[in-house]
């Protein structure tokens, strides 16, 4: 698990760039616009869930809202400065994918519960 947290958070670590197009200044960009923002929403959405006494239906909600939160930093990064490189386009749409599989299931999960 630290590892996952280095790779992603620590700007000095330069193994989290050599597969992709992305330079060290891109790579510093792209977590400053889309990685930590979007930890942080995720953030608060579960302190706020956690405050209002709520639990998640299903254990892929967690993984829905991550994925949710991922889709909107990526596309705040794109309008703002984010490069429109190969990479990062992969990357959204891993991202929306995994967002509709996680939809789609936590649906399923919830209507067999109720």
């Amino acid at each position: 698990m630290r590892i996952i947290i280095l790779l992603f958070f620590y700007d000095q670590l330069p193994i989290s760039f050599l597969a992709s197009e992305f330079s060290q200044d891109q790579m510093e960009e792209y977590r400053a616009r889309v990685l930590l923002p979007a930890f942080f929403l995720t953030l608060n959405y579960f302190i706020y869930r956690f405050f209002a006494g709520k639990n998640p239906t299903s254990p892929l909600w967690p993984i829905y809202v991550i994925s949710v939160s991922l889709i909107i930093s990526h596309i705040i990064g794109f309008i703002t400065f984010l490069p429109l490189t190969q990479d990062s386009i992969i990357m959204f749409l891993i991202c929306c994918c995994i967002c509709f599989v996680a939809k789609t299931g936590h649906n399923n999960r919830k209507n067999e519960i109720f």
